[in-house]
Protein backbone atom coordinates (compact mmCIF):
# COMPACT_ATOMS: atom_id res chain seq x y z
CA UNK A 1 0.00 0.00 0.00
CA UNK A 2 0.91 3.53 -0.86
CA UNK A 3 0.09 6.41 0.73
CA UNK A 4 1.09 10.07 -0.43
CA UNK A 5 1.13 13.09 1.67
CA UNK A 6 0.78 16.26 0.49
CA UNK A 7 3.04 19.20 2.78
CA UNK A 8 5.73 17.17 4.77
CA UNK A 9 5.69 20.35 6.75
CA UNK A 10 5.57 19.73 10.74
CA UNK A 11 2.03 17.89 10.93
CA UNK A 12 2.70 16.08 7.24
CA UNK A 13 6.43 14.63 8.65
CA UNK A 14 4.73 13.75 12.03
CA UNK A 15 2.28 11.39 9.71
CA UNK A 16 4.86 10.12 7.44
CA UNK A 17 6.94 9.13 11.08
CA UNK A 18 4.13 7.21 12.12
CA UNK A 19 2.97 5.75 8.80
CA UNK A 20 5.99 4.63 7.67
CA UNK A 21 6.41 1.39 9.69
CA UNK A 22 3.32 0.25 8.29
CA UNK A 23 3.33 1.68 4.61
CA UNK A 24 5.31 3.23 1.76
CA UNK A 25 4.81 6.69 1.32
CA UNK A 26 5.08 9.29 -0.94
CA UNK A 27 5.95 12.96 0.57
CA UNK A 28 5.14 16.08 -1.48
CA UNK A 29 7.34 18.93 -0.56
CA UNK A 30 7.85 21.98 -2.45
CA UNK A 31 11.21 22.72 -1.02
CA UNK A 32 13.79 20.29 -2.63
CA UNK A 33 16.77 21.36 -0.05
CA UNK A 34 14.28 19.71 2.76
CA UNK A 35 14.05 16.14 1.23
CA UNK A 36 15.18 13.72 3.75
CA UNK A 37 16.37 10.48 3.34
CA UNK A 38 13.97 8.25 5.15
CA UNK A 39 14.01 4.50 4.70
CA UNK A 40 10.21 3.77 2.83
CA UNK A 41 9.69 7.54 2.08
CA UNK A 42 9.99 8.62 -1.45
CA UNK A 43 10.06 12.53 -1.63
CA UNK A 44 8.85 14.45 -5.01
CA UNK A 45 8.01 17.52 -5.65
CA UNK A 46 5.14 17.93 -7.42
CA UNK A 47 1.32 16.54 -6.43
CA UNK A 48 1.18 15.35 -10.32
CA UNK A 49 4.12 12.56 -9.09
CA UNK A 50 1.91 10.77 -6.38
CA UNK A 51 -0.84 9.14 -8.08
CA UNK A 52 0.06 5.77 -7.66
CA UNK A 53 -0.52 6.32 -4.09
CA UNK A 54 -3.67 4.30 -2.30
CA UNK A 55 -4.74 6.82 -0.33
CA UNK A 56 -4.30 10.92 0.46
CA UNK A 57 -3.31 12.75 3.27
CA UNK A 58 -3.22 16.46 2.80
CA UNK A 59 -1.31 18.90 5.54
CA UNK A 60 -1.17 22.40 3.92
CA UNK A 61 -1.87 25.52 5.09
CA UNK A 62 -5.99 26.02 4.23
CA UNK A 63 -4.93 29.29 1.65
CA UNK A 64 -2.22 26.77 -0.17
CA UNK A 65 -4.83 23.62 -0.31
CA UNK A 66 -7.77 25.98 -1.71
CA UNK A 67 -5.22 26.83 -4.00
CA UNK A 68 -4.33 23.02 -5.05
CA UNK A 69 -8.09 21.54 -4.78
CA UNK A 70 -7.93 20.84 -7.95
CA UNK A 71 -5.02 19.22 -9.04
CA UNK A 72 -5.63 17.04 -5.63
CA UNK A 73 -8.75 16.22 -6.88
CA UNK A 74 -7.93 15.26 -10.53
CA UNK A 75 -4.50 13.30 -9.45
CA UNK A 76 -6.38 11.44 -6.88
CA UNK A 77 -9.59 10.59 -9.02
CA UNK A 78 -12.01 8.76 -6.69
CA UNK A 79 -9.29 7.51 -4.12
CA UNK A 80 -9.41 8.99 -0.27
CA UNK A 81 -8.31 11.96 0.42
CA UNK A 82 -8.43 12.78 4.10
CA UNK A 83 -7.47 16.22 4.83
CA UNK A 84 -6.06 17.43 7.77
CA UNK A 85 -6.35 21.22 7.03
CA UNK A 86 -8.22 23.51 9.36
CA UNK A 87 -11.03 25.19 8.27
CA UNK A 88 -11.30 23.91 4.81
CA UNK A 89 -14.90 22.32 4.69
CA UNK A 90 -16.23 19.01 2.85
CA UNK A 91 -18.42 21.25 0.48
CA UNK A 92 -15.71 23.04 -0.30
CA UNK A 93 -13.30 19.61 -1.03
CA UNK A 94 -16.53 18.28 -2.53
CA UNK A 95 -16.41 20.80 -5.68
CA UNK A 96 -12.89 19.29 -6.93
CA UNK A 97 -12.32 16.07 -4.69
CA UNK A 98 -14.98 13.56 -5.48
CA UNK A 99 -14.09 11.44 -2.04
CA UNK A 100 -13.05 13.69 0.56
CA UNK A 101 -12.54 12.84 4.24
CA UNK A 102 -11.70 15.24 7.02
CA UNK A 103 -9.36 14.71 10.00
CA UNK A 104 -7.88 16.32 13.35
CA UNK A 105 -4.64 15.65 15.07
CA UNK A 106 -1.15 16.95 16.20
CA UNK A 107 2.26 16.43 16.53
CA UNK A 108 2.49 14.02 19.18
CA UNK A 109 0.94 11.74 15.89
CA UNK A 110 4.40 10.77 15.04
CA UNK A 111 4.62 8.24 18.68
CA UNK A 112 0.53 7.46 18.15
CA UNK A 113 -1.60 10.03 19.34
CA UNK A 114 -5.30 10.31 18.72
CA UNK A 115 -7.10 11.20 15.52
CA UNK A 116 -10.15 13.30 14.81
CA UNK A 117 -12.58 11.78 11.97
CA UNK A 118 -15.52 13.33 10.29
CA UNK A 119 -17.46 11.13 8.93
CA UNK A 120 -16.87 8.36 11.17
CA UNK A 121 -15.73 6.41 8.43
CA UNK A 122 -12.50 8.26 7.72
CA UNK A 123 -10.94 6.28 10.58
CA UNK A 124 -11.56 3.19 8.10
CA UNK A 125 -8.76 5.10 5.91
CA UNK A 126 -6.18 5.56 8.17
CA UNK A 127 -6.24 1.98 9.72
CA UNK A 128 -1.89 2.25 8.88
CA UNK A 129 -1.35 4.53 11.40
CA UNK A 130 -0.83 3.76 15.00
CA UNK A 131 -3.38 5.79 16.52
CA UNK A 132 -6.91 5.95 18.50
CA UNK A 133 -9.80 7.82 16.81
CA UNK A 134 -12.25 10.12 18.23
CA UNK A 135 -15.34 9.83 15.85
CA UNK A 136 -17.14 13.35 15.28
CA UNK A 137 -20.69 13.75 15.10
CA UNK A 138 -20.63 16.73 13.16
CA UNK A 139 -18.42 19.04 11.35
CA UNK A 140 -18.88 21.54 13.95
CA UNK A 141 -17.16 19.52 15.86
CA UNK A 142 -14.48 18.19 13.85
CA UNK A 143 -13.82 22.33 13.13
CA UNK A 144 -13.37 22.23 17.20
CA UNK A 145 -11.26 19.71 17.46
CA UNK A 146 -8.79 22.29 15.56
CA UNK A 147 -8.05 23.86 18.90
CA UNK A 148 -8.86 21.80 21.40
CA UNK A 149 -6.47 18.84 19.98
CA UNK A 150 -4.66 20.55 17.16
CA UNK A 151 -3.79 23.37 19.13
CA UNK A 152 -3.87 22.43 23.18
CA UNK A 153 -0.30 20.69 23.05
CA UNK A 154 1.39 24.35 22.78
CA UNK A 155 -0.97 25.76 25.17
CA UNK A 156 -0.51 23.08 27.41
CA UNK A 157 3.60 23.08 27.24
CA UNK A 158 3.17 26.13 28.47
CA UNK A 159 1.62 25.06 31.30
CA UNK A 160 4.11 22.11 31.68
CA UNK A 161 6.92 24.55 31.26
CA UNK A 162 5.53 26.77 34.49
CA UNK A 163 5.36 23.26 36.49
CA UNK A 164 8.95 22.93 35.63
CA UNK A 165 10.26 26.40 36.40
CA UNK A 166 8.71 26.23 39.12
CA UNK A 167 10.32 23.28 40.77
CA UNK A 168 13.60 24.36 39.93
CA UNK A 169 13.18 27.29 41.89
CA UNK A 170 12.06 25.45 44.49
CA UNK A 171 15.71 23.37 44.27
CA UNK A 172 14.69 20.60 41.94
CA UNK A 173 17.07 19.69 39.67
CA UNK A 174 15.73 19.60 36.09
CA UNK A 175 15.64 16.66 35.06
CA UNK A 176 13.50 15.46 38.29
CA UNK A 177 11.77 18.57 37.26
CA UNK A 178 11.00 17.49 34.13
CA UNK A 179 10.06 13.51 35.39
CA UNK A 180 7.60 14.76 38.16
CA UNK A 181 6.13 17.15 35.45
CA UNK A 182 5.33 13.53 32.91
CA UNK A 183 4.14 11.72 35.78
CA UNK A 184 1.80 14.38 37.10
CA UNK A 185 0.24 15.19 33.62
CA UNK A 186 -0.57 11.71 33.07
CA UNK A 187 -1.69 10.90 36.73
CA UNK A 188 -3.99 13.87 36.29
CA UNK A 189 -5.74 12.94 32.84
CA UNK A 190 -5.86 9.01 34.49
CA UNK A 191 -7.41 10.30 37.50
CA UNK A 192 -9.62 12.97 35.82
CA UNK A 193 -11.03 10.53 33.23
CA UNK A 194 -11.37 7.84 36.04
CA UNK A 195 -12.85 10.07 38.94
CA UNK A 196 -14.08 13.30 37.29
CA UNK A 197 -12.39 16.72 39.28
CA UNK A 198 -14.48 16.69 42.26
CA UNK A 199 -13.57 13.25 43.45
CA UNK A 200 -10.16 13.45 42.14
CA UNK A 201 -9.00 16.88 44.30
CA UNK A 202 -11.60 15.28 47.43
CA UNK A 203 -8.96 12.20 47.12
CA UNK A 204 -5.80 14.37 47.18
CA UNK A 205 -6.59 17.27 49.41
CA UNK A 206 -6.60 17.98 52.47
CA UNK A 207 -7.61 20.45 55.38
CA UNK A 208 -5.26 23.04 55.87
CA UNK A 209 -2.44 20.87 53.58
CA UNK A 210 -0.30 21.96 50.76
CA UNK A 211 -2.84 20.85 47.55
CA UNK A 212 -6.04 23.12 49.06
CA UNK A 213 -2.79 26.17 49.55
CA UNK A 214 -2.35 25.67 45.92
CA UNK A 215 -5.59 25.22 44.47
CA UNK A 216 -6.84 28.76 46.22
CA UNK A 217 -4.87 30.24 44.14
CA UNK A 218 -5.38 28.17 40.59
CA UNK A 219 -8.68 29.66 39.63
CA UNK A 220 -6.95 32.82 37.78
CA UNK A 221 -4.77 30.27 35.58
CA UNK A 222 -7.80 27.87 35.30
CA UNK A 223 -9.81 31.12 33.32
CA UNK A 224 -7.05 31.95 31.25
CA UNK A 225 -6.63 28.45 30.06
CA UNK A 226 -10.43 28.40 28.88
CA UNK A 227 -10.24 31.59 27.61
CA UNK A 228 -7.40 30.56 25.46
CA UNK A 229 -9.05 27.66 24.13
CA UNK A 230 -12.17 29.07 22.77
CA UNK A 231 -10.27 31.80 21.34
CA UNK A 232 -8.29 29.49 19.21
CA UNK A 233 -11.64 27.69 18.59
CA UNK A 234 -13.13 30.87 17.08
CA UNK A 235 -9.95 31.81 14.78
CA UNK A 236 -11.07 28.36 12.33
CA UNK A 237 -13.63 30.37 11.47
CA UNK A 238 -11.90 33.08 10.29
CA UNK A 239 -9.46 30.87 8.15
Amino acid sequence: MKVAVIGAGNLGMALIRNAMKNVEIIAVRRRREEFQELEGVEFVYDIQEAGEANVFLVALKPHVFRSHLETVGDVAKSKPVISFVAGVRLEEMLKHIENPFRGMTNLGIEKRGVIACYPPETAEHLRFLESDFIYCETEDELDAMTSYLGSSPALIAKLFHAFVISALHQGISYDNALKAGISAFQSAAYLYSKYGLEDTIRKIATPGGTTAEGLREIAGIEKGFIDALIAASRRVDEL
